[in-house]
C-alpha cells in the first residue's frame, strides 16, 4: 500500500504530490478541507496532525512525516529515476539549503503572511519588500542553471514550483528576474505540475460548493 499524503488543494502539500510525479512514487491522497481540517475519508486531520497542518505523510509502516521538506525528502528517498540525489552526491546538501531556504524565506516569510487573512496590507506589504534580496539570489542561481541542483528537477524544484503557482494569487511579480520567470514559466509548464494544479483548482472550487 502506497504512502498516504493528507492534501490541501493548491496548500504546500501540492510540492509533495509534485515530487510524487516527477520521480514516480505512487501516493494515495486524503483530500483536506483547509478551514474545517475535515478528511474526505471522513475524521478530522487534527487526530492525525496536532497542529492540523500540511504537509503530513502517513508511510506505510503507519509513520507520520510532517512538514514540507521532510516529506519531500522522503519522497526522493523513494525514487529510481534521475530525480533522486543520494546523501553521498555533494549536490545532496546543496539540495538541503535549497530546500530550507524555500521553507524559511518564501514559504514561511512570506506567503503565509500573504494569505493570513488577519495580516493588514501594511504588514503583507512589509514581508513583500524581502523579495528583492531573495529573488536576486534565486536569479543568479537560475542564470547558471536550468535547475536549483544544475541539469535535473529535484524535490528542491517540485517546492519551488509551488511557490511559482502561488507568486501570482499573493501578488508578487516574477518580471523584474529574467532567468527566476523563465524558470517559472519551464516548471509550470510540465505534464504533471499542468495536471496537478488543475486537479486541485477543480478540487478546491468542489469544496467551496
Amino acid at each position: 500500500m502506497p504512502a498516504l499524503l493528507y492534501h490541501c488543494p493548491m496548500n504546500c502539500s501540492l510540492a509533495v504530490r509534485i515530487a510524487a510525479a516527477e520521480g514516480d512514487v505512487p501516493l494515495d491522497l486524503d483530500w483536506v478541507e483547509f478551514d474545517s481540517k475535515l478528511l474526505s475519508s471522513g475524521g478530522s486531520l487534527l487526530d492525525v496532525n496536532p497542529l492540523g497542518q500540511v504537509s503530513t505523510l502517513r508511510l506505510e509502516n503507519n509513520d507520520v512525516l510532517t512538514e514540507t521538506s521532510a516529506c519531500l525528502m522522503w519522497v526522493q528517498s523513494q525514487s529510481h529515476n534521475a530525480f533522486r540525489v543520494d546523501p553521498d552526491d555533494p549536490a545532496y546538501f546543496q539540495q538541503l539549503r535549497w530546500l530550507g531556504f524555500i521553507a524559511t524565506e518564501l514559504h514561511k516569510q512570506l506567503l503565509r503572511v500573504v494569505f493570513y487573512a488577519e495580516a493588514t496590507p501594511s504588514v503583507k506589504q512589509k514581508f513583500r519588500a524581502l523579495i528583492p534580496d531573495r529573488f536576486a539570489l534565486l536569479e543568479t542561481e537560475l542564470s547558471r542553471n536550468e535547475y536549483l541542483l544544475g541539469d535535473g528537477f529535484t524535490s528542491a524544484d517540485a517546492y519551488l514550483t509551488w511557490f511559482c503557482a502561488l507568486a501570482g494569487p499573493a501578488g508578487v511579480s516574477l518580471e523584474s528576474y529574467p532567468n527566476f520567470s523563465a524558470y517559472a514559466a519551464r516548471m509550470l509548464s510540465r505534464n504533471s505540475v499542468v495536471r496537478l494544479i488543475a486537479e486541485d483548482e477543480a478540487r478546491k472550487q468542489a469544496q467551496k460548493g
